[in-house]
């Protein structure tokens, strides 16, 4: 009977594990909105829940939209890679959509969020599909870490609208989607990056040797690009452009 007690005491710990932290979301959202300086908070429906998204559009007027997607386990404002990259792209005739991705709670590991990547795909797509209400051309996905291994989940399992891929600190991971997405993608990492992504260099380039528009980039950063942020700005919107 303990072991039986302990058994199901351990099960409902894994169960819990894969649904999302909707209250740390919650959490995140209202510290965003809050502190908010370039773009608009959207509430993007996604089955019968709504998720947080960042819309900031570029002064070109254009309709070429990027989605960013941040990495582990926090928000779509964050100071590393993410708000950069969500503010910088609009400078250079992007505008930008940075969604709230599921997270789990504090202190659990990477290899803890693979049961929420179909939940991940749900939200890639509905991102898509709000840009589309906007009258907004869905172009680029834009994923930093984690954020880059759901992409790559969600383009090689889904039909998708998007064109280009930029996966920046993609970890060896993300290596078995690779194969199977067919749009151009930048693979941009740097020379004091974590061990997980220099593991995945040549693993990643030879899953995805099959496409002609791969292509991967070692620049002089870190994992988190810290006080390289026009570097990053820069290295991406010369591939998108």
């Amino acid at each position: 009977m303990r072991l039986l007690l302990s058994f199901l005491l351990l099960s409902g710990l894994a169960w819990a594990q894969q649904t999302p932290d909707y209250a740390k979301e919650g959490r995140w959202a209202a510290q965003v909105d809050e502190a908010l300086m370039d773009g608009d908070s959207v509430w993007i429906e996604n089955d019968d829940r709504e998720f947080l998204g960042l819309l900031t559009l570029s002064e070109s007027e254009t309709k070429k939209t990027a989605v960013v997607v941040h990495g582990l386990g926090i928000h779509p404002d964050w100071a590393q890679v993410v708000q950069p990259l969500r503010v910088g792209l609009t400078e250079h005739g992007f505008n930008t959509l940075s969604i709230q991705m599921p997270v789990l709670a504090n202190g659990i590991a990477g290899s803890e969020y693979a049961p929420l990547f179909g939940d991940a795909d749900k939200r890639l797509a509905a991102a898509a599909a709000f840009l589309q209400t906007q009258g907004l051309e869905v172009d680029a996905l834009v994923a930093h870490s984690l954020g880059a291994q759901m992409s790559a989940h969600y383009l090689a399992n889904n039909t998708h609208p998007f064109k280009r891929f930029v996966a920046v600190g993609m970890s060896k991971g993300a290596a078995q989607y690779l194969a199977a997405i067919d749009v151009p993608i930048f693979d941009l990492y740097g020379d004091e990056d974590i061990e997980s992504v220099m593991q995945g260099v040549e693993l990643k380039a030879d899953a995805a040797k099959d496409n002609k528009n791969y292509t991967q980039k070692m620049v002089s950063a870190d994992h988190f690009f810290n006080e390289k942020d026009a570097l990053l700005i820069d290295e991406v919107s010369a591939w998108l452009q």
